[in-house]
This record gives structure tokens, sequence and C-alpha cells, in this order.
């Protein structure tokens, strides 16, 4: 079954003009970075693709840890977008930064998996093999207990 996902949008102006999409679950408005040159009037593909790529990151460990029966009571991310402007401007690279947070202090063992997992999740990102061979993704787990 394919699953199929929409979106509207609308561009008035050039270089610092904006805009807006809209999806069933998201409406924002776009607009080209201050740092490239545009108005800053509202998110950026950038930010989007970070968004995509995080989220898709951070709900893989979260489904991977549950199909492990590791209990964890959360998950925290920060996550960082470098753009290249070698040759002409393109994403280079996606770093993220998970904090899965337990319960209780987990052991050497239990550790080893988590972090097993947290890479792992990464190769099983739908957005990650999607944007895989064109910008590299970095995966930097940590642990802590709650």
């Amino acid at each position: 079954m394919d699953h199929v996902f929409e979106l509207q949008g609308n561009w008035r102006g050039g270089l610092s003009g904006e805009g807006k999409i809209e999806t069933e679950h998201l409406t924002t408005d776009v607009s080209i970075p201050l740092s490239m040159g545009g108005s800053e009037k509202g998110t950026n593909p950038d930010e989007l693709l970070l968004s995509s790529s995080a989220a898709c990151y951070f709900m893989t460990i979260g489904l991977y840890l549950e199909r492990n029966q590791i209990p964890f009571e959360d998950i925290k991310i920060s996550s960082k977008l470098t753009v290249s402007d070698k040759g002409r401007l393109h994403v280079e690279s996606i770093h993220h930064y998970p904090v899965i947070y337990l319960a209780n202090e987990p052991d050497e063992a239990m550790t080893k998996r988590i972090h097993d997992i947290a890479l792992r999740a990464e190769e099983g990102c739908m957005i990650t093999r999607a944007i895989k061979g064109n910008v590299e993704v970095v995966v930097e787990p940590s642990i802590e207990k709650v």
C-alpha cells in the first residue's frame, strides 16, 4: 500500500520573497534565510529537511527500543544541518545528538544495546535513506537516567 502526502503552496517574489506551504497537519510561512540573502519571514527548506530528518530519526529510535523491549522514559534530540557553498549551495551534513532517558541506571550491556539501536535507527529512518549518498548523516547518542 502506498502512502501519499500532499502539499499546497505559493511563492511571491525572488530572493527576498515569501511564501506559504500547507499540508494536512502543517501550515507555515516560508522564505530564504537572511544569511543567504532572503527576508527570513518564515522557515526554509533547510530547516524543514532538518526537522523531517530529526523527527523520523527519533521516532525510529522509539520504535526500535520498543521492539527490543527496552523501557525508556523519553527521547530528546538536538540536531544540526550544515549547508556548504563549495561549488554551489548544497546540504553537506546532518548531525543528530539524541539523548535516551531511562528510569534506571543501565549496566554496560544495556548501554551497548541502546547505542547499537540508536545507530541502527539512523539506517532505518526513511528520510535518511532518501538522502543517503548526498548528505552525510552522523549520530552521536547518549543515555541519561531520569
